[in-house]
């Protein structure tokens, strides 16, 4: 069984730099929000696997932050930024050492509703919810050329934390990106877990779902982040995880035995002007 539970700031340290980016696109005219937050990731196993308990460890922490702009005219593009890290640590179970090791973070977005502000109709249909669309999206794997500077400035304070609590800095820096697909009502990417961050342009074009362009609109999204860690253990016979009913893991020395997950959702919305 994997779990998240509310835990401390701490591990949001690293994404202060990811905060503190101004993002500029477009003729935007209204504030761009942001929001963030984390969680002590859970996972849990029965050990010994004859005659054991079922219990829990703390394998690591997962932070993430969105930043948008609410607002933005037709035919004009509009910006949402994902970001997310993962910290990883390490534990002792039955006199054997285990850690966790960051993996991948997806990151979704998905429109949900729209509303015509005119003459307050709403709308869920998907062949309507297709006239948004997210284009231009790129991912950075590792972090970006923009956060380096203001990381850099943060890392002998970030080292110190992380030190003191036995786990390294939980990324490494680089600027390279790759740009990913379109999609329309609904995106999805994939970024390495130690620090990884996603952005892409929004476009809403009223006529392609056969709405007058001279409405005002709400858009509704829903942002998803889905991290998971990798388990590793030292040889010997370990437990199992019933939940997912699994059989006894007999790992060789080092072997990864089992994936861990955590999630985050929140919901965003932005108004669309005519041109």
């Amino acid at each position: 069984m994997k779990g998240v539970r509310k835990s401390s700031l701490l591990y949001i340290i690293p994404l202060i730099a990811l905060l503190t980016i101004l993002i500029f696109c477009g003729n935007v005219y209204a504030v761009i929000q942001e929001e963030n937050g984390g969680t002590e990731v859970i996972w849990g196993h029965i050990y010994p696997p004859s005659g054991g308990t079922y219990h829990y460890h703390t394998i690591g922490y997962f932070a993430w932050t969105a930043r948008w702009v609410t607002s933005f005219k037709q035919r004009e593009f509009g910006y949402i930024y994902m970001g997310g890290t993962e910290g990883t640590t390490s534990w002792y179970c039955g006199g054997q050492q285990w850690w966790s090791e960051p993996s991948l973070i997806k990151y979704n977005i998905k429109v949900i509703k729209i509303k015509d502000l005119t003459t307050q109709t709403e709308y869920t249909d998907p062949s309507v919810l297709r006239c948004v669309g997210f284009v231009f999206g790129k991912v950075w794997p590792s972090g970006s050329q923009e956060s380096e500077e203001i990381v850099n400035l943060l890392l002998d304070v970030i080292q110190g934390l992380f030190d003191y609590f036995a786990f390294p800095i939980p990324f490494k820096l680089s600027s390279s990106y790759t740009s990913v697909g379109n999609g329309w009502s609904e995106i999805t990417v994939y970024g390495c877990g130690s620090l990884s961050k996603f952005s892409t342009n929004v476009v809403f074009n009223a006529g392609d779902a056969g709405l007058p362009d001279t409405h005002t609109y709400e858009v509704t999204c829903r942002l998803t982040w889905t991290a998971s860690f990798i388990i590793n253990v030292e040889g010997g016979l370990q437990g199992r995880n019933p939940i997912e009913g699994e059989g006894i893991i007999s790992p060789e020395s080092g072997q990864a035995v089992d994936i861990a997950y955590a999630y985050a959702t929140m919901d965003i919305t932005f108004t669309v002007p005519p041109s």
